[in-house]
Formats: structure tokens, sequence, C-alpha cells
């Protein structure tokens, strides 16, 4: 397993989905930062609300850092998932990898590993970059620098990865599923940005809310309860995640657990052609 997991590693630490994607966090993290703050110093004379620059400070920026994680997640992830498990069918490489031994589930459960260890850093690039800006911009407006406490960093951090691996897992399936990396990317940034969307509001709106409950148990609704939970007074009033914090922590975990496991089995059964 070791030996499956370091040369799954070395396999994948130069493949390109993932620096592209890595760089695609940093510079989106740093073109919000910088946006935000224009916005914030240079308000608009029609506009009363404006933007709060409370918010791009260092004591903030777990709580920034959760909204760029929603939007870049869930689409990164899913592409990531599904160019890492389809990408060896459309290079034909599965069926070498699986003679030469181990196993398929063996090297199902190394790829694995390496994938959500490669989710891991870059969440913690996203949080890395934003704590670098939210520096900057506490800098240029001569603003104490204070950090949160580290217990709600990792906390932060965790549910960050969390919902990067629970959407990652989405593209993994669909891409051992379908055996085509650039179907199963389709295929699942469809579901992720419409169907899901769409299929959670048609629910919500039967019976009068009775069946929300239904709704609740999409990975989208429970990724954005929990990132909306990291919050602070300096973003303004905002309504209660209508998820509690550790039901959006259970599915999303089963979700990765689940549908992992529907993936092995489908890898195990099936024809590697």
């Amino acid at each position: 397993m070791i030996a499956t997991i370091r040369a799954e590693w070395r396999k994948n630490q130069f493949r390109p989905a993932f620096l592209v994607s890595l760089g695609v966090v940093a510079a989106s993290t740093l073109f919000v930062y910088g946006i935000v703050w224009y916005l914030a110093t240079h308000p608009s004379p029609g506009n009363q609300q404006g933007v709060s620059i409370l918010t791009l400070y260092p004591d903030q920026f777990v709580n920034y850092v959760m909204g760029i994680g929603l939007l870049l997640g869930e689409a990164m992830a899913v592409v990531l998932g599904a160019v890492v498990a389809g990408s060896e069918y459309s290079w034909g490489t599965t069926k070498t990898m699986l003679t030469q031994r181990p196993g398929r589930l063996t090297n199902w459960s190394g790829r694995v590993v390496v994938f959500a260890a490669g989710l891991g850093i870059m969440a913690l690039v996203l949080f890395a970059v934003g704590a670098a800006s939210s520096v900057v911009v506490a800098a240029f407006e001569h603003h104490a620098i204070t950090w949160p406490a580290a217990l709600y960093i990792a906390e932060g951090l965790a549910a960050v990865w969390l919902v990067f691996i629970a959407n990652g897992a989405i593209g993994l399936a669909l891409g051992v599923l379908i055996r085509h990396s650039a179907a199963a990317l389709g295929i699942g940034l469809i579901y992720v940005l419409a169907v899901e969307v769409l299929g959670v509001r048609f629910i919500d709106s039967l019976n009068n809310g009775a069946y929300k409950w239904i709704g609740n148990l999409f990975v989208g609704q429970n990724a954005n309860a929990l990132l909306q939970s990291f919050t602070s007074p300096a973003f303004g009033p905002s309504a209660p995640p209508a998820i509690a914090t550790n039901q959006a922590v259970l599915v999303l975990a089963v979700y990765f657990a689940g549908l992992i496991v529907v993936a092995a089995g489908l890898l195990r059964l099936r024809d590697v052609t």
C-alpha cells in the first residue's frame, strides 16, 4: 500500500491538472482580495451599502476565504476528480498498471489517498494566499495585524478540505463510471453547477417546503451550510444556516466514503478496458 501511494504521488505531483488548479486557486484569491479592497477604498457615490474593509483584515481571513473556497472548491474538485480517475482510461494505461500489480483495490486506495492529499494542499494554498493577502491589505491601511485562534484556523481548514474531497469524490466516481475524463468532467460540472441547484429548488418548492429535508441531503446544500457557519459581525447580519454544522459534516463525509466505495466496486467488478 505504501509503495502504491508513493507511485501515485510521483505520478501526480507533476500532473498539469494539479499544478494548474493550485495556480488558479492562488490567482483567484489574490484577484478577489484586490478587487474587494479597491471597492472598499473607492466606494461608489450611489452605493449606500458599500464593501466593508474590515472583512479583509487578518483577523477575518478564515471567514473570508470560506466564500472563495465555496465558489472555487466544488468546480475545481470535480474537475480534478474526473481527470485523476478518467485519464487512465483515456490514455489506456489502466490495464498496464493492474497487470504489473498491485490489485485493483490497492491501486484505487492509493489513488484516493494521494487525491485527498492533493486537495489538502489546495486548501492550504487557499488559506496561505488568503492570509498573505490580508496582511498586505492591513499594511496598506496601517491596521494592526491580529490573527484568529489557531483552533479556529484549523477548523476552517478542515471544513474546506472536507468540502473539496466530497465534491472531488463526485468526479472520481464519474471518471470510473464513464471511463473518460472529458465526459466525466462535463457531466460533473453540469451536475454541481446546474442540476443539483435546480433539483434542490424544485424539491424545496413542493408542498410548501414539506420535502425540504430531502434537499438538505445534497452535497451543495451541506457544503454551503458548513462554510457559512464561519462568519462574524464584520460581514453584517446573516441568517443562521438551515443545516446544522454536525449534520453538514456527517453528510459530506458519507458522500465521500459512499462514492469512493461505489467507484471501488465498479473498478473491482468491471472490465478495465
